[in-house]
């Protein structure tokens, strides 16, 4: 079954569906709620609200991404969240957390790597992920949609509400402010 039939059956009162999109969109979804908070709990909090959002509203769907879909839905929640929690100050001490703790590879979980790789990894997305959480909020989502999610500038466009040239000198700047701020810790040569 693809996307729009699993929606379909579910509005025809089929739920057990909706374990099938949950299954198939948790791990971004986590992800990217994990890169926005920088807190695992908050991120599993996130996530778990934004498929309650989709079932409560899931007769009100009406995009062709439902992935897409579920990231507006859960940018807005961590967006929310940030708000409310005094979003810079939250952040950049959630970050140091997670990289004291060594959370912050598990975020990029993936393929078996040795305890060396695992280790330099790890730093380097520490390095990365306080970096990120230095850049202005719009240039930080726009660089996750874009490089995390694989969207293209039209897609983020229309989760955000901007044009796309607009994302795209969103994902520029954040990229050179990213890379301006690695050079002078020596992250990147040159």
């Amino acid at each position: 079954m693809d996307e729009r039939q699993w929606i379909r059956a579910i509005r025809r009162g089929e739920k057990q569906y909706l374990q099938d999109i949950i299954e198939k969109y948790y791990d971004d979804i986590f992800r990217f709620c994990a890169f926005w908070t920088g807190s695992r709990e908050d991120a599993y909090d996130l996530a778990q609200e934004t498929f309650l959002k989709f079932i409560r509203y899931v007769e009100n769907y009406r995009s062709h991404s439902l992935k897409g879909y579920l990231l507006t839905i859960a940018m807005n929640l961590c967006r929310d969240h940030m708000t409310r929690n005094n979003r810079r100050r939250q952040y950049e001490s959630s970050m140091e957390e997670m990289e004291e703790k060594g959370i912050a590879e598990e975020t990029f979980a993936g393929r078996e790597e040795t305890p060396e790789e695992a280790a330099l990894e790890a730093e380097l997305s520490g390095r990365l992920m306080r970096e990120l959480s230095r850049l202005p909020c719009e240039q930080r989502e726009a660089l996750l949609f874009h490089y995390l999610h694989d969207m293209k500038y039209r897609e983020i466009a229309r989760l955000t509400g901007v044009p796309a040239a607009t994302v795209k000198s969103r994902v520029r700047q954040g990229m050179e402010k990213l890379r301006k701020s690695l050079k002078k810790e020596d992250f990147l040569d040159g």
